[in-house]
């Protein structure tokens, strides 16, 4: 099977202009109804599918766990009805605390058929050092009246929280005091379910996603089913949608895209997902890269710290290359801009190893929009680029100094927060438009219709002491570019001080190859430090004032999942980055740095 190229929309725009300068974007593309349920897909798959895979797990023997259209939509129903012999009620909540799984996929969507809140939450509140504080914030504002867990040894210590302990928990290993999940798949009976399944509206709220608080404690986003539904349909309208794609994607199901993309558009799609157990980090990755040797996706998304590490397998690995792109139509990146190094190494490598060049797209999006604002529908060939706003999408563009503030409205934007209706008031302003927090700005202001590009988070953007603000989003893309992919990430410390520093961390593989020389600290590498000083130093004569770098350092230590420095997606947040490296945050500013320390 080869790939089949992409129908692209026309790339096209419509602007409609205020007397004080903001701008109102939409897509002359018409969305049309979207009251359908992403849970209508089960029946429909079943019957016409019945014997084709919709998902797959690794299993402790190393082989894949599958189950097929059939097999999913009979447990679904099982399950339902399982939950309503246990007393569920439409807008009752079930909390999952475990990671992507297949039973998670099936009680997931048995909740969503009824009228059960779906409320997936990290499995590293549970897991990781300093997280229950997190998830009892959580509990407290849900008040789940289930709890789904893979494992009810691995997560017995969420029941220290009083909030999660009165649920009634559902385990997959049967640990004491849950519910084996094996005994809710045997039910027979479906007229509890059909009925339930039946009366679900389109506006009911289907799911909670909890954002990762990085800014204060986590805020649970009302989905509803016409939100996921709109969104989908939106990319569909963009780009030719597959039939029956493949993916093998660790993107998780508490995230936005994990879940509202990829495993709704999988079924939207009738399509294979295999669940990828790795994850875009030097200890996980090669699990990802296993589990791409066997299956070849026709679609790929994933982050940009993703795509490094995969080129850099690639290119050690021809075969490698040959199974991932064979039979690929798109590769599709979103949670933060693609560093110009990688996005050419993907275009040369695609070229090299297939001999046609598969198209690299960008998303843009959040939590509150389910997630689709813009998406670049042809091949994107710049960092930062996040194309023209989606079909159905309004977005309102008002002017700040030399960019503008994005806010949108949508069928696809959710109604408010749970249980915050202080946060919902503040979240939406007087004409009813979401206020994003981002600013974006025209690759081509006279011609808007080439699209946007992503200039910052205005809660991560900070004023220098002599008043000048510091845009972060085009800083890192520039110095990231700049760096020629010697540098993985940086983050940019500054605020209140004469000039802008760096914290730096490696891409191990490209600096190798600066070193030229086996070292066991490629932080301390004279030639590794010098190239850097000279692409800071040919960046600083390019920029203003205010961009200019004064000193860097290169950290050793990772980012910290637990100190919420990265993500469950990978990215790395600035804020909790500068705040638990404060020290060596201000070090980068004394009269008389230490040793780490490197002047520009």
């Amino acid at each position: 099977m080869s790939a089949k190229p992409l129908t692209f929309a026309p790339r096209e725009l419509s602007v409609e202009r205020r007397t004080d300068g903001t701008l109102i974007l939409r897509s002359p593309l018409e969305l049309g109804p979207c009251d359908w349920r992403v849970t209508d897909f089960l029946p429909r798959w079943a019957n016409a599918a019945p014997d084709r895979i919709f998902l797959a797990q690794r299993n402790p023997k190393g082989g894949w766990d599958e189950i097929t259209y059939s097999e999913a939509w009979s447990q679904v129903q099982a399950v339902g009805q399982s939950l309503i012999d246990m007393g569920a009620k439409p807008a009752d909540r079930l909390a999952v605390l475990s990671g992507n799984s297949i039973e998670n996929a099936v009680i997931s969507f048995a909740a969503m058929s009824i009228g059960v809140i779906l409320a997936p939450i990290s499995p590293n509140y549970t897991l990781m050092p300093g997280g229950l504080a997190r998830l009892k914030d959580i509990a407290q504002v849900l008040r789940p009246n289930f709890v789904f867990v893979q494992s009810g040894r691995d997560f017995s210590a969420a029941r220290s929280i009083p909030e999660l302990a009165d649920s009634t928990w559902i385990s997959v290993d049967g640990a004491p005091e849950t519910t084996p999940f094996r005994v809710l798949t045997d039910r027979t009976d479906r007229e509890g379910f059909t009925r339930a399944s039946g009366a679900i509206p389109s506006d009911a709220v289907a799911k909670i996603l909890f954002t990762s608080g990085s800014t204060g404690l986590p805020k649970g986003v009302l989905n509803t089913h016409r939100m996921m539904a709109s969104s989908l349909q939106m990319g569909s309208l963009l780009v030719s949608p597959p039939e029956a794609p493949v993916q093998v994607e660790w993107l998780p199901w508490h995230h936005t895209m994990g879940s509202n993309v990829i495993l709704h558009g999988i079924l939207r799609n009738g399509g294979t997902l295999y669940i990828d157990d790795g994850r875009p980090l030097p200890q996980l990755f090669h699990k990802s890269v296993a589990n791409l040797k066997e299956i070849s996706p026709t679609a790929m998304f994933n982050v940009p710290a993703g795509y490094n590490l995969l080129c850099d397998a690639i290119e050690n690995d021809f075969a490698l290359g040959a199974s991932i792109f064979k039979r690929l139509d798109r590769l599709s990146y979103a949670g933060a801009a693609i560093s110009q190094g990688t996005l050419e190494k993907l275009y040369r490598l695609t070229s090299s190893v297939t001999g046609r060049r598969i198209p690299v797209m960008s998303g843009y999006g959040t939590t509150e929009t389910a997630p689709t604002i813009s998406t670049t529908h042809w091949a994107t060939d710049r960092p930062g680029e996040i194309g023209l706003p989606a079909p159905g999408v309004q977005l309102k563009l008002i002017p700040v100094s030399d960019t503008y503030e994005a806010r949108v409205k949508g069928p696809n934007v959710t109604p408010g927060y749970l249980g915050r209706a202080d946060l919902t008031e503040k979240a939406f302003d007087e004409e009813g438009f979401y206020r994003i927090g981002d600013t974006v700005s025209f690759i081509d202001p006279e011609k808007p219709e080439v699209g946007l590009r992503f200039t910052g988070r205005i809660s991560e953007n900070f004023k220098l002491a002599n008043g000048t603000w510091v845009a972060i989003g085009n800083m890192r893309a520039a110095i990231l570019a700049a760096t020629r992919g010697v540098l993985l990430d940086i983050v940019v410390a500054g605020e209140n001080r004469d000039a802008c520093a760096l914290l730096c961390w490696l891409n191990p593989t490209e600096a190798a190859r600066i070193s030229n020389a086996p070292a066991a600290d490629l932080t301390c590498d004279p030639k590794v430090i010098e190239f850097l000083r000279h692409r800071l130093q040919e960046y600083n004569e390019a920029v203003g004032s205010s961009e200019k770098i004064c000193t860097f350092t290169l950290l050793k230590d990772p980012p910290s999942l637990a100190a919420g420095e990265i993500t469950d997606k990978a990215y790395v947040n600035q804020r909790a980055v500068l705040k638990h490296r404060a020290e060596q945050a201000d070090r980068l500013h004394c009269n008389e740095p230490d040793a780490a320390v490197i002047r520009v």
